[in-house]
């Protein structure tokens, strides 16, 4: 018993520097309008879990044993999912919104303290009915997004079939609304509006008010508001005319063909390695490597 615990892995990430991925790395794709994401793995992923069956939720079946177990819930992996979320979000965001003049920034808050979150989604949907009865080639992106008081408001992306100036009238959005003050701005200008945007919904001002959607005074507390955000709730949505990302996997070499390296705007690399308690041995099972292109940028020389 106690040999087995000495021989238990250790599982850790380190940032590496200067890392080349060789042509034949397997790389996940990602094509979001005016942006590309390259996810590029040293080792093809390999499924370790074909022994397990989902039931529900909370327990899975091991055909291993024939036993049925219970997930065992993380904080971390929480937290992972969560990242996950957002990273879908940001890539689809980037998808559909590019900064350009038929597209509007609007926030909804409440008058009074609103905490329930399945309420707040269901306002959203009854305003969207209601706007888009005068407005009927819009299409949106909407984030309920948790305040550190436990109140909620929504923000929303909207963007009209028509590509010219598009506005709505701040009275007009605050009467369809109904329940509190409303903000309006436009993306123009913003090359990375999926960036941004994931960015604010993650981060929280530590100076943050209810009474006000903007504060002077700012503290960010980087991915401060994940801890709010509630498990097992989908927490943004779009309508029907939203575009997917496009992805897809491919040779490193191949994905190359679809970028342009001046754009080159992010990258970062890790090393995964596995070490075992009480000894030096350290093995590196994999390298990760993160790039983000963006076409409307070129990197800074």
């Amino acid at each position: 018993m106690n040999k087995n615990k000495e021989m238990k892995p250790k599982v850790t990430v380190k940032e590496i520097h200067d890392y080349t991925p060789h042509e034949n790395a397997w790389t996940e794709v990602c094509l979001s309008g005016n942006v590309v994401e390259l996810k590029v793995l040293e080792r093809k992923p390999c499924n370790n879990l074909q022994h397990i069956k989902r039931i529900n939720r909370n327990e899975y079946y091991d055909k291993r044993t024939g036993e049925v177990k219970q997930y065992q819930k993380r904080q971390k992996n929480y937290t992972r999912n969560l990242n996950r979320s957002f990273e879908k979000l940001r890539q689809l965001i980037n998808t559909n919104f590019t900064g350009a003049i038929n597209e509007l920034h609007i926030i909804l808050t409440y008058a009074e303290e609103m905490t329930n979150f399945d309420k707040a989604s269901k306002d959203f949907k009854r305003f969207w009915e209601k706007l888009h009865y005068h407005y009927h080639d819009l299409e949106f992106i909407c984030i309920i997004e948790p305040q550190h008081t436990g109140s909620w408001h929504i923000h929303a992306l909207l963007k009209s079939s028509d590509y010219g100036y598009f506005t709505i009238p701040h009275k007009q959005i605050e009467k369809l609304w109904g329940y509190g003050y409303v903000w309006i701005g436009k993306t123009v200008g913003c090359d990375n509006v999926g960036a941004y945007f994931t960015a604010m919904l993650k981060n929280i001002n530590a100076f943050e008010s209810e009474s006000k959607v903007q504060t002077e005074k700012t503290c960010i507390v980087k991915n401060g508001r994940l801890q709010f955000y509630p498990p097992n709730k989908r927490f943004y949505g779009y309508s029907k005319g939203i575009v997917q990302p496009t992805r897809f996997k491919t040779s490193y070499e191949k994905a190359l063909k679809f970028v342009d390296e001046t754009t080159l705007v992010y990258s970062s690399a890790c090393e995964i390695n596995v070490t075992y308690e009480n000894t030096e041995e350290q093995v590196t099972v994999n390298k990760i490597g993160r790039y983000q292109y963006n076409s409307k940028r070129k990197k800074k020389e």
